[in-house]
């Protein structure tokens, strides 16, 4: 199955289910939100903020089997089924889809635990857990940069994005994994994942509306690596969150009618191989 296949045929597709497409979307940004709406404890004082916790095991026994029937769905309408159907709620074997959908995420926790081994360090060290104050954290920049505070913050930050780029390959490497599974072809990636990884990376084309937002914001906040004391201490004035996610949002709801496009791309690529 040739990539460019996989593109022509998730685009077909698409563009014959239009209302059956942004039904699918409305429904998994649905159930997406549902599993969220806990995280507004956060906005509370005293025990109540721990009900955020909630959010967790909300994901897991909702969105992670949420997302085996979506694929399910997906290679039904590349089988000339509906891709809006009873299959997107589907409890038959909730149990294996639950236990499926954990093991695929702890092999994505595994690819994920450099960045956040390294998030976590880098936020004990900026809240000052173990006595670490801002002056000493500046001073371990500073000398991590080779006697210059800017060079190694930019360091630090080309390390945190190789982390997350680690990240983000184990879960292209393993985004085929649901629909194989689905097809009842648990095995039927096995010698393809590169290509499917390299799929995953070409459709990264249809995020281009966020991706361009975030390289906006990156533009913003890159004048602050000149002062990082400053930004440390709270001196620097930091460029508006409001105008932020404000960026951030119209790049976001650019993307948002792509997302299935880039979903059934790869659900056609997995498709072609069992074909």
């Amino acid at each position: 199955m040739k990539i460019s296949q996989a593109f022509r045929e998730a685009g077909r597709k698409v563009k014959e289910q239009k209302g059956e497409a942004l039904k699918f979307l409305a429904l998994e940004g649905a159930l997406t939100l549902m599993c969220l709406v806990p995280l507004l404890f956060l906005t509370q004082k005293g025990p109540l903020k721990y009900l955020a916790a909630l959010s967790v095991p909300m994901w897991l026994l909702i969105k992670v089997p949420a997302r085996v029937n979506a694929a399910a769905a997906m290679q039904d309408c590349l089988s000339g089924g509906s891709l809006f159907s009873l299959r997107l709620v589907d409890f038959d074997g909730y149990g294996k889809k639950v236990c499926y959908g954990l093991r695929r995420l702890g092999l994505l926790l595994l690819w994920s635990l450099p960045l956040i081994a390294a998030v976590t360090y880098a936020w004990m060290q900026y809240a000052g857990v173990g006595n670490t104050d801002g002056l000493t954290v500046m001073q371990k920049i500073y000398n991590f940069g080779g006697q210059d505070t800017k060079t190694g913050a930019i360091y630090l930050l080309l390390i945190l994005a190789g982390l997350a780029l680690l990240a983000l390959i184990g879960c292209g490497f393993h985004s085929g994994d649901r629909h194989a599974w689905a097809l009842g072809e648990k095995g039927l990636l096995k010698g393809k994942r590169p290509k499917a990884l390299l799929c995953r990376i070409c459709s990264l084309v249809y995020l281009l509306p966020l991706l361009v937002a975030f390289v906006i914001v990156m533009f913003r906040y890159a004048p602050l690596l000149n002062d990082i004391s400053g930004v440390l201490q709270g001196d620097v004035p930091k460029p508006s969150t409001k105008v932020t996610l404000i960026i951030v949002g119209i790049g976001a709801a650019l993307t948002l009618p792509l997302v299935p496009l880039r979903s059934m791309t790869t659900a056609a690529f997995v498709h072609g191989i069992k074909e």
